[in-house]
């Protein structure tokens, strides 16, 4: 089968083959997010940019749940595969596509039913609370297909196809550019248009990626499988950690705006919305690393080749370093310039406002990378308790006791130190973790 390539090919090959496209995919999935800030902050205005961000939890949670089934559905998928378990594979693949359809259509119906009650919630004050009503009303429909689309993606690289997700991933992309560039800056749509033009990048990408699991040849198909309430117990308690990370970056994006709302007002809000726009990007390359990575430690931890397992997991945590160093780098050396293409000219304090707080921001990304690495390495090889531990660690913990206290203790500064904080103490969490896992298996082994 085409997938055994994953436990015979030379694993730097390997690497180069699955974690290249993937980091592509990653990247282009999280251009899909900024460019609604593009479009927005330059046709609609500052506040619409940070109406965007206030809705933004609200379609990050459901992204963490399809995060949850997909990578959960990856784990297993690559184990039985490398075992040879072509039924159970199908059982969990069609499993994972119930879930994160049924999901997703309550999502819909909320967005639905209950727009202003949501925006209220995450924070949108009496002047922005018609524009995130409007936008998680549009966006709110398009939902069941991101949920879909990130299944897919993730099965897509069990079956040898990495390059092919990306491309369904460049392809969304390309069009909700031209959607956004027709509906916000041609017909003046409004935020409104923002949202339609996003959803519409969703459904391409959806209907791209489930192509090729309708070809005769298809290891994988929808219909092959049945639902199985045992395999959804193992999906989503196998992908619990990766979607408590991605969980991780709405909790941290609301608990930010309400608290820069309190501290700063919505200038606050602009300037995080920019920063956040950054910190998506460099952490989706660095998610993307580890998951390409991932269908090859999945399916060689299931042929029981360990060797193979380790020689991935060295590759992928020196290259997270190197990336996370460079994504410092850039941030430092290029700030102003990329967060002026947010801003209108003449919004010089919102700029500098927000130039400061990327490059206390940045010092995130010199150890992240070590952290994704870890918890993703965890979740690959079916040990999903201490990867949950690393997400809740990073994304929830530290993050709720820094945003209280620091501000506190610091002032404004203390509220952009706070993630870095939270990635610096959870590296050491990491770092432990893996040294009494390989420890174990060297007492095992001998």
């Amino acid at each position: 089968m085409k997938e055994n390539i994953l436990g015979t090919e030379r694993i730097g090959k390997l690497f180069l083959r699955y974690s290249v496209p993937t980091i592509a995919a990653m990247l282009f999935l999280g251009l899909n997010t900024i460019v609604d800030g593009l479009f927005v902050s330059h046709y609609i205005g500052a506040s619409a940019l940070a109406s965007v961000n206030i809705a933004m939890p609200f379609s990050s949670f459901l992204f963490a749940l399809s995060v949850v089934i997909g990578i959960g559905t990856q784990s297993i998928i690559g184990r039985k595969l490398g075992a040879g378990s072509t039924v159970e594979a199908n059982t969990a693949f069609t499993t994972a596509l119930l879930l994160a359809g049924g999901v997703s259509l309550l999502f819909t119906a909320g967005a639905i039913a209950f727009p202003a009650e949501i925006a209220h919630f995450l924070g949108a004050n009496e002047h922005l609370l018609p524009q995130v009503t409007t936008y998680i009303r549009y966006l709110g429909l398009f939902l069941p297909f991101l949920a879909l689309m990130m299944v897919l993606d993730y099965a897509l690289k069990t079956v040898a196809m990495p390059v092919y997700a990306m491309l369904a991933l460049v392809v969304a992309v390309g069009s909700h550019i031209l959607f956004n560039w027709l509906l916000v800056a041609k017909l003046a749509w409004g935020i409104q248009g923002a949202a339609i033009a996003t959803g519409i990048g969703f459904m391409i990408a959806f209907f791209m990626a489930a192509l090729p699991f309708f070809s005769q040849k298809a290891v994988l198909k929808p219909h092959a499988g049945s639902f199985d309430s045992q395999a959804a117990r193992h999906i989503l308690y196998n992908g619990s950690s990766e979607g408590l990370s991605e969980l991780g970056t709405g909790i941290t994006t609301f608990l930010f705006n309400i608290t820069l709302m309190r501290y700063v007002g919505e200038m606050g809000v602009a300037a995080f919305t920019v920063i956040s726009y950054l910190a998506f990007i460099g952490n989706n390359v660095l998610i993307g690393l580890s998951d390409g990575v991932g269908a090859i430690i999945s399916y060689n931890y299931g042929s029981r080749q360990l060797e193979r397992v380790k020689k991935a997991l060295q590759l992928v945590a020196a290259a997270a370093m190197l990336i996370g160093l460079g994504i410092f780098a850039a941030i430092f050396a290029f700030s102003q310039e990329v967060v002026a293409l947010f801003l209108h000219e003449g919004n010089t304090e919102v700029l500098s406002f927000a130039v400061y707080g990327a490059k206390l921001y940045a010092f995130a990304f010199l150890v992240n990378g070590l952290n994704i690495v870890a918890a993703g390495y965890f979740t690959a090889i079916g040990s999903p308790k201490r990867a949950l531990l690393i997400a809740l660690s990073k994304g929830i913990v530290w993050v709720a006791t820094g945003i209280t206290v620091l501000p506190v203790l610091l002032g404004i500064q203390g509220i952009w130190l706070t993630v870095p904080i939270a990635e610096s103490v959870t590296v050491a969490l990491s770092g432990l973790l893996l040294y009494r896992h390989f420890k174990s298996q060297f007492c095992l082994n001998r």
